[in-house]
């Protein structure tokens, strides 16, 4: 069955306060399909995802939709990030005066310099989102945590599943499955190796601590793979009736299409556009969408 984030009573509602035909028992499928894409487009557009709770009113008015009622999972690829900015001076060529009966064919010219710096190891190149940014560069106390910080693809991160970060041989130790490593999502398991946090705009970050990783990490390429389960439990009226407002705009343009005669009697072009912008408007972050 197609999955969606509200009903066909909630686009039939959405219609009749647009005055526009409410009776979808003839275009039935039509409305359905609107319903799908919409809440895919919803859910991709905003990096959200919602799913009813147990004994949630919604999952018995829906017969023709099915209602998500379980987080959704990724198995995203990430890099790890460096430093930004270039320090100054550091990005010119080093400079080598050669003077006349010198000892210059014992000194190391310019070219073993600049190799001396190509061989610069990848984890001191990583930048560090909480701890001391000379955690890399300086002997310190490992048992302090040095944070680097990866975005997530979605909002609202609610459990880590496997962390496959990359080691020394260029291979992967997955954080989670291997006992020598502590993490989590939420903020009880700050100070552990990894922990995943959700702030007030459902943005989700994971925190890995770089003392954890291997000190001769292979690459900060393709360094981390991470699966993860995403979502808000609870599908609130603000979204059922956002969703409902974009498929009721889609199925009234689709049924225009097929009869030409109620585009003309109902301006369906234009009550597709104003119900499309009600959607948006809810849809704000002033609206506080849970």
């Amino acid at each position: 069955m197609p999955t969606g984030y509200c009903t066909l009573e909630d686009v039939r509602r959405a219609l009749q306060k647009s005055q526009l035909p409410g009776d979808l028992s003839q275009d039935k499928q039509i409305a359905v399909d609107a319903i799908t894409s919409q809440s895919r487009w919803l859910e991709r557009t905003y990096k959200r995802h919602w799913y009813a709770a147990t004994g949630d009113p919604i999952l018995d008015e829906a017969t023709e939709i099915d209602i998500p009622t379980e987080p959704r999972t990724r198995d995203d690829e990430h890099d790890i990030s460096t430093h930004g900015a270039m320090v100054h001076g550091a990005s010119e060529r080093d400079r080598h005066r050669f003077r006349k009966n010198s000892d210059a064919l014992l000194e190391a010219g310019p070219r073993y310099d600049r190799c001396r710096r190509d061989r610069r190891e990848p984890k001191q190149e990583i930048r560090i989102a909480i701890g001391e940014p000379e955690a890399l560069e300086s002997p310190v106390d490992e048992d302090v945590p040095a944070y680097t910080r990866i975005r997530l693809d979605r909002k609202d991160v609610e459990s880590i599943n496997e962390l496959h970060v990359i080691n020394a041989d260029g291979g992967y130790d997955d954080w989670v499955a291997e006992s020598d490593y502590d993490g989590g999502a939420g903020l009880s398991h700050r100070g552990e190796d990894y922990w995943g946090r959700v702030n007030n705009d459902g943005i989700s970050e994971l925190y890995l601590n770089v003392h954890a990783m291997d000190d001769d990490i292979a690459s900060l390429s393709k360094a981390v793979y991470v699966d993860w389960d995403y979502g808000t439990e609870g599908i609130s009226r603000t979204v059922r009736r956002a969703v409902a407002l974009f498929a009721g705009a889609e199925f009234t343009e689709e049924l225009s299409a097929q009869v030409p005669e109620n585009a003309k009697l109902y301006n369906a072009e234009t009550k597709a556009d104003e119900m499309r912008d009600r959607a948006r408007k809810l849809l704000e972050p002033d609206q506080e969408v849970p």
